[in-house]
């Protein structure tokens, strides 16, 4: 008989977690208890307090499929009905394989040997005779309670997630509660989401998978999933990372019903998450700390007595220097590197940038004059600036190897990044960064997010080169890259692109679209011959590769008496702002178009239409005119509109999709076109749509440069692009 198979087990023979819970398996089986009798027996000596003990978990764990923790293990063993000798000798064989190191994952450090420096913490500024890595920490206020879910985690796992802006204690924080606690743990910190998956695939005993910077993480390819991220907490790892609040914020807000739930996954994932809120300033109790500490700590004494209207860790980081650096360049050529850097950033590039690129990105930076000099020189004027240690060891652009000797490129100091994201955040990057972006740029999360941001800011030449870059490895960026096709009317190489990408993945979603886009192909052939003898013809060809004939389907039922269809048309109507069709609509005696028509009338100041309207006797037109011509605008109600506005841009800085919403609606309504675009340049979320329509609604709007413009987009310059297919 094996030394396993009962519960006499010798000892030395029990090696492993799967050997001891092969052992408890077999000691479960000998109580002649099924789970429902361990279920019914536990709940009746449940303490207050205690968690209800699962089925699932209990399973796992007598299986090895999860980890045994303590607490689950006692209330196993109170529930058995084993004689006490037994018990004994179950605990000293988990003390025994608790104690020892085992073998972490490949690529794993202990946590108590893991360099600071490596897991994202901040070059600190140097003062006096300091020599360590890192100042005295200043205990914050939320250690107890961000400690105490990691020493929970220890039993049963655990997501814990820092959020708050750049520079601001988060990565040190977790550093130093990790170390606090499970020292002797080991770390892994991938690279990527692959790495991850690869955790997760042989999930390891007394694991941190440090995740900072999550949103690197976040929309990669593969994606990081809740169910990769549940797989890892139920075999018992602790999850940690970092984001920046404009990160967050937009990914967890509640989702609307209308458009495209972009952040879905994100969301699902972060649901998982032990929030921890970091303050950039400290609480009075943290200044008390830092006080003492800055007795014998010449950093932190430095800090406080210079950081003026910084937060203390930011000091710490150099972060005001860093801006000033950046702000009072001896050179535009320094300028430009640094600003080509961080525009990098804001367009979604995480890795090192290298001076190729760099050299190739700057001449959009330059004035004329400026430009005149050889391009050969530029890097060699910018870089000693830009990599300039500061008092501190900080500098705006350090350079990154991953192997000794071999540069890869340069990263932008965090905080100057964010900084100056908040600076030019309506500012488009001009073309060179982009060309030198889709140049040189290789990773494939890298190109992902890059054209998310072209096609947020209609700059779709550049967001279809990265796109085509990108079709073999995933099937998102195929779809992306058919729709961009379809709507500039280049069908056929949508359905090319389509059916190469299926060779390689034949996936339900894939093949589903192609057979749509051979549908939608019919019926744009059918209207094609119809354009010069028909001109209406020419709208239904434009809204068919637009929405793919939603807009003509809604049409078709609201023209055969659906009331749900006809008030949805209108709806959609208005948003597009297409006036012509709301006022046929309204002639032919839908009421709903009438009062939406005279709404929209009313909003963008058409009081002499409005006037027209009610002396034919539309009432809604009448109560609009009387309201608009007794509604004198004054200056106040324009400051009003300011002040609102700008409250809304500073939540829009900070991520807050529904105030990004609330912006676009509010210069719409004001008929800010201008303000608009400026949204439009910021990749501002439903901006794109309101600019069109605020288009559509003006009168001296030249249609055919309207539609070039809703189909190709904007150059950087914001020029309107033309059609290059």
């Amino acid at each position: 008989m094996s030394p396993l198979s009962s519960a006499n087990a010798d000892l030395p023979e029990i090696r492993t977690w799967s050997d001891f819970a092969v052992w408890l398996s077999l000691i479960h089986q000998g109580t002649g208890m099924n789970f429902t009798d361990l279920e019914e027996v536990e709940a009746s000596r449940r303490r207050p307090g205690d968690r209800e003990l699962r089925r699932v978990a209990v399973s796992d764990a007598l299986s090895g499929r999860r980890p045994i923790r303590k607490v689950l293990l006692e209330r196993l063993l109170e529930a058995w009905p084993i004689r006490d000798e037994v018990r004994a000798r179950v605990r000293e064989v988990w003390r025994r394989l608790d104690a020892e190191p085992g073998v972490g994952p490949e690529n794993a450090v202990r946590c108590r040997e893991a360099s600071p420096r490596a897991l994202g913490i901040h070059a600190s500024i140097r003062a006096g005779e300091s020599a360590s890595e890192l100042p005295a920490y200043v205990v914050r206020d939320f250690d107890d309670e961000l400690r105490g879910h990691i020493a929970k985690g220890v039993d049963e796992g655990c997501f814990v997630l820092m959020v708050g802006g750049s520079s601001t204690g988060k990565t040190r924080s977790l550093y130093e509660a990790i170390l606090a606690v499970v020292p002797d743990w080991w770390l892994l910190h991938p690279a990527d989401t692959r790495d991850v998956i690869r955790a997760c695939d042989v999930p390891t005993e007394k694991t941190v998978l440090w995740l900072d910077e999550l949103q690197n993480f976040l929309g990669a390819d593969p994606p990081l999933t809740r169910a990769v991220l549940e797989g890892m907490l139920k075999a018992g790892m602790i999850v940690v990372g970092t984001l920046w609040s404009e990160e967050y914020l937009p990914r967890t807000a509640i989702r609307r019903p209308a458009g495209v739930d972009k952040y879905m996954h994100d969301r699902q994932l972060l649901s998982n998450a032990i929030v921890i809120d970091v303050h950039a300033t400290l609480s009075e109790r943290e200044r008390e700390t830092a006080g003492a500490l800055a007795a014998t700590d010449s950093r932190i004494r430095e800090a406080l007595e210079t950081g003026g209207n910084a937060g203390l860790p930011q000091t710490l980081a150099g972060a005001p220097a860093l801006v000033q650096w950046w702000q009072h360049a001896p050179n535009p050529y320094a300028r430009a590197v640094m600003t080509a850097a961080a525009d990098a950033r804001r367009l979604g590039v995480g890795s090192p940038l290298p001076e190729a690129l760099l050299r190739d990105a700057i001449e959009g930076y330059l004035g004329h004059s400026d430009r005149a000099t050889p391009p050969e020189s530029w890097l060699g004027e910018a870089l000693p600036h830009a990599t300039t240690r500061l008092k501190g060891g900080v500098t705006a652009l350090a350079p990154f190897a991953r192997r000794a000797g071999a540069l890869d490129g340069y990263m932008i100091a965090d905080f100057l990044a964010q900084h100056i994201r908040r600076v030019k955040r309506t500012s488009c990057p001009p073309a060179s960064l982009w060309n030198a972006l889709l140049r040189h740029v290789t990773n494939p999360d890298d190109l992902r997010r890059l054209a998310v941001s072209a096609q947020s800011r209609m700059r779709y030449r550049y967001a279809e080169a990265a796109l085509r870059r990108l079709p073999e490895r995933n099937d998102l960026a195929t779809l992306d890259l058919a729709g961009l096709l379809t709507r500039q009317d280049r069908i056929d190489e949508a359905i090319d692109v389509l059916a190469r990408r299926m060779a390689v993945s034949p996936a339900p979603t894939l093949r589903d679209r192609h057979a749509e886009l051979w549908e939608l192909k019919r019926r744009a052939d059918d209207l094609r011959p119809r354009i010069p003898v028909q001109p209406s013809a020419a709208t239904a060809l434009d809204e068919l590769l637009n929405d793919a004939g939603r807009t003509a389907r809604l049409r078709e039922r609201a023209d055969t008496g659906d009331a749900l269809a006809a008030e949805q048309l209108v709806d959609l109507l208005v948003d597009r702002g297409h006036l012509d069709e709301l006022r046929d609509r309204a002639a032919r005696g839908h009421r709903y178009a009438a009062e939406q028509l005279a709404d929209l009338l009313a909003m963008h100041g058409r009081a002499a239409e409005l006037k027209l309207r009610a002396e034919a006797g539309d009432e809604d037109a009448m109560r609009r005119y009387n309201k608009l011509v007794s509604d004198i605008p004054s200056g106040d109600q324009d400051d009003a509109a300011a002040r609102q506005a700008n409250a809304l841009r500073a939540r829009v800085d900070a991520g807050d999709d529904d105030a990004a919403r609330e912006l676009t609606e509010l210069l719409f309504d004001l008929g800010a076109v201008d303000a608009l675009l400026a949204e439009v340049n910021a990749g501002t979320p439903g901006a794109i749509d309101r600019y069109l329509a605020l288009l559509t609604v003006r009168e001296e709007t030249d249609r055919e440069t309207l539609h070039l413009l809703r189909v190709f987009g904007i150059n950087p310059d914001g020029t309107d692009a033309e059609d290059l297919s």
